[in-house]
Protein backbone atom coordinates (compact mmCIF):
# COMPACT_ATOMS: atom_id res chain seq x y z
CA UNK A 1 0.00 0.00 0.00
CA UNK A 2 1.48 3.58 -0.79
CA UNK A 3 1.43 6.39 1.20
CA UNK A 4 -1.38 7.85 -0.65
CA UNK A 5 -3.77 5.47 -0.12
CA UNK A 6 -3.02 5.31 3.51
CA UNK A 7 -3.70 8.92 3.56
CA UNK A 8 -7.40 8.26 1.27
CA UNK A 9 -8.44 5.55 3.51
CA UNK A 10 -7.54 8.05 6.78
CA UNK A 11 -9.87 10.35 5.14
CA UNK A 12 -12.49 8.11 4.22
CA UNK A 13 -12.57 6.91 7.92
CA UNK A 14 -12.56 10.45 9.31
CA UNK A 15 -15.73 11.48 6.90
CA UNK A 16 -17.27 8.27 7.83
CA UNK A 17 -16.99 8.85 11.57
CA UNK A 18 -18.51 12.60 11.39
CA UNK A 19 -21.09 11.10 9.20
CA UNK A 20 -22.17 8.55 12.07
CA UNK A 21 -21.96 10.85 14.80
CA UNK A 22 -24.21 13.73 12.57
CA UNK A 23 -26.56 10.56 11.52
CA UNK A 24 -26.79 9.55 15.29
CA UNK A 25 -27.94 12.76 16.00
CA UNK A 26 -24.15 14.16 17.47
CA UNK A 27 -24.97 17.58 16.60
CA UNK A 28 -25.77 19.81 19.48
CA UNK A 29 -27.43 22.47 17.86
CA UNK A 30 -27.52 23.99 14.48
CA UNK A 31 -24.04 25.56 14.76
CA UNK A 32 -22.93 22.11 16.10
CA UNK A 33 -24.46 20.94 12.54
CA UNK A 34 -23.14 23.05 10.21
CA UNK A 35 -19.40 22.84 11.54
CA UNK A 36 -19.87 18.92 11.28
CA UNK A 37 -21.18 19.19 7.43
CA UNK A 38 -18.52 21.87 6.58
CA UNK A 39 -15.88 19.35 7.98
CA UNK A 40 -17.10 16.28 5.60
CA UNK A 41 -16.99 19.04 2.87
CA UNK A 42 -13.66 20.01 3.68
CA UNK A 43 -12.75 16.63 3.82
CA UNK A 44 -14.25 14.99 1.11
CA UNK A 45 -13.16 18.62 -1.09
CA UNK A 46 -9.38 17.63 0.55
CA UNK A 47 -9.35 13.81 -0.33
CA UNK A 48 -10.82 14.23 -3.73
CA UNK A 49 -8.33 16.78 -5.08
CA UNK A 50 -5.56 14.80 -3.18
CA UNK A 51 -6.13 11.74 -5.51
CA UNK A 52 -6.61 13.97 -8.79
CA UNK A 53 -3.32 15.66 -7.92
CA UNK A 54 -1.79 11.69 -7.37
CA UNK A 55 -3.52 10.62 -10.26
CA UNK A 56 -2.62 13.59 -12.86
CA UNK A 57 1.13 13.09 -11.50
CA UNK A 58 1.36 9.31 -12.11
CA UNK A 59 -0.02 10.37 -15.68
CA UNK A 60 2.47 12.57 -16.07
CA UNK A 61 5.31 10.06 -15.22
CA UNK A 62 3.87 7.37 -17.30
CA UNK A 63 4.20 9.50 -20.39
CA UNK A 64 7.60 10.51 -19.93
Amino acid sequence: MEIWDEVVKEFNTEINTLRISLGNGGAEDYPHYRQLVGSINSLEWARNNLTDIIKKRMYMEDED
